[in-house]
Formats: structure tokens, sequence, C-alpha cells
């Protein structure tokens, strides 16, 4: 009788294996993939966060208060909430550590009805609870001594089907900060 595997544990090797090498980036200009294990962010104009906001959002070289979960997106990050409009002035970010993740999108789950002590119940949908969408997404912990305010810049790459989705590449991170900013790698 087979055995049902949870489809987190069967992600846990493939996580395991990247582990094992250098962190890279897809280049598709020359359709390599570059190794980045440090770099800055050159932000070129300022970036106002609204009140009550620690996140600014980045897609096709525009700042958007939401974004296509469907196309790559970069996301700006500050340490704290704050009652004011804060501004991030242009500024040279080194980038302290990168890391990756992968954010499941939708997670389905059937209709269970229920009546309270009369032992009845039922599932409808027949969906698993299982991840349906995913995206991944490199994480580039960023630190300037004149704006310690300013924590991480988050890329994603555009949401899919976990064997479909892709991980930004560097002309996708580019085209998501447009005239805003510039990634570098050393």
């Amino acid at each position: 009788m087979p055995r049902f595997v949870p489809r987190t544990v069967m992600f846990i090797p493939l996580l395991l294996l990247q582990a094992c090498g250098p962190l890279t980036i897809r280049d598709t200009a020359t359709n390599t993939h570059v190794p980045i294990g440090g770099g800055s962010l050159e932000l070129h104009r300022e970036v106002s966060f609204p009140r009550e906001r620690t996140r600014v959002f980045f897609q096709d070289g525009e700042i958007l208060s939401s974004i296509n979960e469907f196309k790559p997106h970069c996301q700006l990050e500050i340490g704290s909430l704050g009652d004011e409009v804060r501004t991030v002035q242009p500024d040279r970010f080194e980038i302290t550590r990168i890391s990756t993740r992968i954010d499941p999108v939708v997670m389905m789950q059937p209709v269970r009805l229920a009546a309270v002590g009369m032992g009845i119940g039922a599932s409808f949908g027949g969906m698993d609870g299982g991840v349906t969408r995913h995206t991944q997404v490199f994480l580039f912990r960023l630190h300037s001594e004149r704006q310690p305010q300013v924590r991480q810049l988050n890329c994603g790459g555009a949401f899919d089907d976990p064997g479909l989705a892709e991980w930004p590449t560097l002309q996708d991170i580019a085209r998501s900060l447009g005239e805003y900013a510039t990634l570098n790698f050393d």
C-alpha cells in the first residue's frame, strides 16, 4: 500500500541540494547563472513609505500600492511602522546577507460542514489542502550607516504552479526596480 508523503517533505531534499553550492541568479543576457555572495543596492531616487506601511512595491519600474503577483516584482522594507510618511534618500546600501524563500500563494481547503452533537459531518471540494501556486524569492539584507531603518529588498518571480515557478532573473529585478535602483553583485 503506497504511503502518503506530504508535499513539504518532498521539497526538503531539493532545498538541501541548493544549500550545497553557491547561491546563483540567472542572467538571461548571457544565459548563465551568476554566483551572488554580496554586493550593493544603489538607490538613485528617493522613495516614500506611506504612513503605517513598512514596504514599498516595485514592478515594471514603478512604485505601486499593490502588485500583479503573476509578474516579477520587488519590495523594499524598512524596520518599523510610522504615523507619518517616511522617505528614504538616494544612497548605497551594502548587501550583508542573501537568502531565499518559497512563498505559498493559494491554499485550497475543502468545504467542511458539521452539526454539533449530531455526529454528522461532510466534506466537499476534493482538494487536499496543498499549495496550488507559489513564488520563489531572493531576500537581500541591506545596511547603510546613514539610513539604518532600511532593512531588506525582496525580489520574487511570478507566482506559478510549484513545478513551473522560477526565481527572478537579473533582468526581472532590473525591470522591476526601473530607474529607482540598481542591484550590483561582487
